[in-house]
C-alpha cells in the first residue's frame, strides 16, 4: 500500500446557537439550512447588505471596473488600444497556456475584434517556454508588425521579457491579475488589481475577469455599446477561467459573474462552445460549477500542459480556435489540418481505442472536430499525469521524511512541466500538507519546480521570502531561466503564482540552497497552521438524504472556492458491494470505489440504498469495510444528482453521495466541535486611513473621507481561516476532483 497520513484530517461540526439560525430566517426570509450555512461560513460578518449582496448580487458589479487597476493605468491603457484600432496597427496577444489564460485571450481578441482591432494571439509551449510573456512570441509579433503586445493572465513579474519588447519598438499593456514583484515591467500600462493599495472585489477577479473588464473599459470610452451577443459570450468564457483559476466564490463580483455566466453557457449558440460543452458532457445532469470545473476546464487545460507545434501536439491556440468559432468560422480549417496533425502523434493501439469516435466525428462540424482534438490531447495528459504518479510512488520512501516533513518534496527527471501542477495538487490532498515536485532534464542545467499548499499556508510568500534571502545572501536572483531570442540567449525572471500554488525556474546549482531555505521557512510556522479539517454542516438522516435536499442547497449557487458544497455527516450507516474503478490509465491502482450505502435500521433485503463514491477510497474501503462488512460505519459526503448508470435509470437523475471519508462507528468517540461567535468586525473605514496618511499609488483616486469603497460589497474573502480549520475551502478529494489552478508562472 502506498504510504498515506492517516488520521491527519479531522471532521468538525461548528455548533449555531438556534436562536441566531431563527433570526436569519425571519430576517432574510431563509430555509433553516441556508440560514445554518451563511452563519457557519460567516458570510457577510453580520452585515445585512453584504449577506443580501451574497444571496443575491447585483447586476451592476458585472460593468463595475473602477477598481480593476490605477485610474492612470486604465486610461493609459484604453487610450492605446483606442489608438490602435483608430490607426489599424496589428496588436499581439501574449495568453497564458491554461484555461484561465485562454480564457481571457477569448475575451480581448473576441471584444478588440469586434471593435474592428487587427489581432493576432500566441501561448508559450509550456513544456519548453513555460509561462508568461515570451521573446520568442514578441519576435513573432515584431515579424507580423505589431506595435502592441497585450499579455492575458500573465505578464506582471515579466521584467526581462517587458524590456526586450521595448527595445524592438512595441509597447506592452499588462493585463493580469496575479500578485506583483518588487520591481515593474516598464510596460505601458499594468492592468493589474494589486495596482490599487487598498482591498477591492476587483483583486479577487481570474485573469479572464481583468480582460473581460478592460474590455468594457475600452468600449465605454469609444462611447460604444457591448452587444448582447458578445456580452454573453464573454461572461460564458469569463465563467470558465473563473472557475479554473479558483477564484473566491464569496466575492459577490464573482458570484454574479459565474450565475449568469453558466446561464450564457446553457443558452449559448456559438458553435465553437457548443462543441466543447457536447463533448465534455458527463454523468452530471445539471451544468453547474462543480461540473464545469471537472469536465470542461480539464479540457481547456489539456492542450497547453502537453501541447507542443513542434512536436506536431496541438497547444492551447487549438482551445482559443475552438472557442473564436462561434465569431467567424475563418479559423476552421486551420482547426482540422492542427487535428490531423495532432491524430499523428497516436499509437495504433490509441487510434484503434478511438475508432468508432474518429470515424463519427469526421461527419461533424469543425468545432466539433476542434473540440475531438482538446479531447483527444486531455487523454494523453491524463496518461501523461498516471505515469508520473507512478515515478513518484518509487521516490516516496527514498526521498520522503513523513513523520518530520513540513512540505512533501520529491524529485524527478525529465517530467513534463505542463502536468506536474496536477500530480502536486494529488501529493498535497494524499498528505494534506504543502507539496512540491522539482523535475531536472537532461541536456539543462535549470529545474523546474510546481507547489501547493493547503488553505491555511500561503505557499506563495514563503517561496518570494527564500527568493528575498537567496538574493541578498549570494547577490544574484535566485529564479531564473534562459530563453532564445533574436538577439541571443536572454535571462528572464522564472517565479509567480498565488497564495496556494506557484512555480518557478532554477539553476540546478542553486537547488541545495533553495531546499534549505525553503525547509527553514516552513519550520517557523506554528504546529495548528498544518491543522486543517473537513468542516460540516450538519448531521443528517438517513431519510433526509433526497433530491429536495439538493434543491434547497441550490438556492446559494454558485458552490466552489472558498464556497465549498457543503458537507454532511451520516452515522452508523453499512456500507456494500465495493467497486474500484479509475481511468483507463490508472488500471494498476484503481483509486477510486463506488459502493451502496444502507440505513442501519432497515434490513437489506428489500430495503432502499443509496449510491456512494470515493475518489481516492478504494484502499481504505478495503481496508475498514471488505475485512468487516457487518460494521456500522460513518461517512462525511457532499450530495450531487447524476445520470443513471443503469440502462433503466438512463437520463434519470438519480441521487449520489460523494463520499469523503468513512470511519468505524466504534472509532468515532464524538467528532471535534465549534462554537459559532460572532467576533466584532475588523473592517477598517478606508477612507478615514487614507485620511491618516495611508499611501495610495500613483493615478488613483482615493475614497472620499468616511467613505468605504467595500461598504455593501462582501468583504468576507479577504478572511483568513481560524486555526485547525479551513471554512468552506476544498477538502482533499473536492480539490481531486476539480480543475488544477491556473499558477500563471514559467514552470508549474
Amino acid at each position: 500500500m502506498r504510504k498515506e497520513i492517516q488520521n491527519r484530517e479531522r471532521w468538525h461540526i461548528t455548533v449555531v446557537d438556534p436562536q441566531q439560525i431563527e433570526a436569519y430566517c425571519a430576517k432574510f426570509s431563509l430555509d433553516p439550512l441556508i440560514a445554518r450555512l451563511l452563519l457557519i461560513r460567516n458570510i457577510g460578518d453580520g452585515n445585512d447588505e453584504d449577506i443580501l449582496d451574497f444571496i443575491n448580487p447585483p447586476e451592476k458589479l458585472i460593468r463595475e471596473y473602477q477598481y480593476l487597476t490605477s485610474q492612470e493605468d486604465l486610461s493609459k491603457a484604453t487610450q492605446r488600444i483606442i489608438k490602435a484600432i483608430e490607426r489599424n496597427e496589428n496588436i499581439m496577444v501574449n495568453g497564458d497556456p491554461d484555461a484561465d489564460g485562454i480564457s481571457g485571450s477569448t475575451v480581448l481578441v473576441s471584444g478588440l475584434r469586434t471593435l474592428g482591432a487587427e489581432v493576432f494571439y500566441d501561448f508559450p509551449t509550456r513544456s519548453k517556454e513555460g509561462h508568461g510573456l515570451q521573446p520568442r512570441i514578441i519576435d513573432d509579433a515584431k515579424a507580423l508588425g505589431c506595435s502592441l503586445i497585450i499579455t492575458a493572465d500573465c505578464g506582471s513579474k515579466d521584467v526581462e521579457a517587458t524590456e526586450y519588447a521595448v527595445s524592438q519598438d512595441m509597447d506592452v499593456i499588462i493585463c493580469d491579475h496575479h500578485v506583483l514583484g518588487r520591481t515593474l515591467p516598464p510596460a505601458l500600462a499594468i492592468v493589474n488589481p494589486f495596482r490599487v493599495s487598498f482591498p477591492t472585489l476587483e483583486k479577487n477577479l481570474s485573469g479572464a475577469g481583468v480582460a473581460f473588464k478592460l474590455v468594457l473599459a475600452v468600449f465605454d470610452s469609444m462611447k460604444r455599446e457591448v452587444p448582447e451577443e458578445l456580452m454573453e459570450y464573454m461572461l460564458a468564457i469569463v465563467t470558465l477561467g473563473t472557475i479554473s483559476d479558483r477564484m473566491s466564490f464569496v466575492n459577490p463580483m464573482n458570484r454574479v459573474l459565474i450565475n449568469r455566466g453558466i446561464q450564457a453557457l446553457k443558452n449559448t449558440e456559438m458553435e465553437g462552445l457548443r462543441a466543447l460543452l457536447d463533448i465534455s458532457k458527463s454523468q452530471y445532469t445539471t451544468l453547474r460549477s462543480q461540473e464545469i470545473g471537472r469536465t470542461i476546464v480539464p479540457r481547456l487545460n489539456a492542450p497547453g500542459r502537453i501541447g507542443d507545434r513542434e512536436e506536431g501536439i496541438p497547444d492551447s491556440r487549438v482551445v482559443l480556435d475552438l472557442l473564436l468559432l462561434g465569431t467567424g468560422k475563418k479559423n476552421a480549417k486551420r482547426a482540422l489540418r492542427l487535428l490531423e496533425k495532432f491524430m499523428t502523434v497516436f499509437d495504433a493501439e490509441k487510434r484503434q481505442s478511438q475508432g468508432q469516435e474518429d470515424e463519427t466525428q469526421s461527419q461533424k462540424s469543425s468545432a466539433a472536430e476542434e473540440a475531438a482534438a482538446v479531447d483527444l490531447v486531455n487523454e494523453k495528459r491524463k496518461y501523461i499525469t498516471s505515469k508520473i504518479e507512478d515515478e513518484i510512488d518509487d521516490l516516496i520512501d527514498k526521498q520522503v521524511n513523513i513523520e518530520e516533513d513540513r512540505i512533501i518534496v520529491v524529485r524527478g527527471k525529465n517530467w513534463n512541466p505542463g502536468v506536474i501542477g496536477i500530480d502536486t495538487d494529488r501529493l498535497r490532498d494524499r498528505f494534506l500538507r504543502p507539496a512540491m515536485i522539482l523535475t531536472a532534464y537532461d541536456g539543462s542545467d535549470y529545474i523546474r519546480g510546481s507547489v501547493r499548499s493547503i488553505p491555511t499556508i500561503n505557499v506563495y510568500k514563503i517561496i518570494d521570502t527564500v527568493g528575498d534571502i537567496f538574493e541578498r545572501t549570494y547577490n544574484r536572483p535566485l529564479f531564473r531561466t534562459v530563453v532564445e531570442t533574436r538577439l541571443g540567449p536572454k535571462v528572464i525572471n522564472a517565479f509567480g503564482g498565488h497564495t496556494q500554488a506557484c512555480g518557478f525556474t532554477l539553476h540546478e546549482q542553486d537547488l541545495h540552497a533553495f531546499t534549505s531555505l525553503v525547509r527553514a521557512e516552513m519550520g517557523k510556522l506554528a504546529e495548528e497552521d498544518f491543522q486543517y479539517s473537513y468542516e460540516i454542516l450538519d448531521t443528517i438522516a438517513f431519510d433526509q438524504i433526497t433530491p429536495d435536499l439538493v434543491q434547497r442547497l441550490d438556492v446559494l449557487s454558485p458552490y466552489g472556492q472558498y464556497f465549498e458544497f457543503p458537507i454532511f455527516y451520516l452515522k452508523g450507516c453499512q456500507l456494500s458491494k465495493g467497486r474500484p474503478f479509475g481511468n483507463k490509465y490508472q488500471e494498476a491502482r484503481t483509486p477510486h470505489v463506488e459502493f451502496f450505502v444502507w440505513d442501519k435500521q432497515i434490513s437489506r433485503v428489500g430495503g432502499t440504498h443509496l449510491i456512494g463514491v470515493g475518489f481516492g477510497l478504494w484502499e481504505k474501503f478495503q481496508l475498514l469495510v471488505n475485512r468487516d462488512p457487518r460494521q456500522n460505519f460513518d461517512i462525511i459526503f457532499f450530495v450531487e444528482m447524476v445520470d443513471g448508470r443503469k440502462r433503466k435509470d438512463r437520463g434519470k437523475a438519480i441521487l449520489r453521495l460523494n463520499v469523503l471519508d468513512i470511519r468505524r462507528s466504534e472509532d468515532t468517540k464524538g467528532i471535534g466541535s465549534y462554537t459559532f461567535k460572532r467576533k466584532k468586525s475588523k473592517r477598517k473605514n478606508v477612507g478615514n486611513q487614507l485620511n491618516n496618511g495611508a499611501s495610495v499609488p500613483e493615478g488613483v483616486t482615493p475614497p472620499k473621507a468616511g467613505h468605504n469603497p467595500n461598504q455593501r460589497r462582501n468583504n468576507n474573502r479577504f478572511r483568513t481561516p481560524r486555526p485547525g480549520t479551513a471554512p468552506g475551502q476544498p477538502s482533499a478529494p473536492q480539490q481531486q476532483q476539480a480543475a488544477g489552478a491556473g499558477e500563471g508562472n514559467p514552470s508549474a
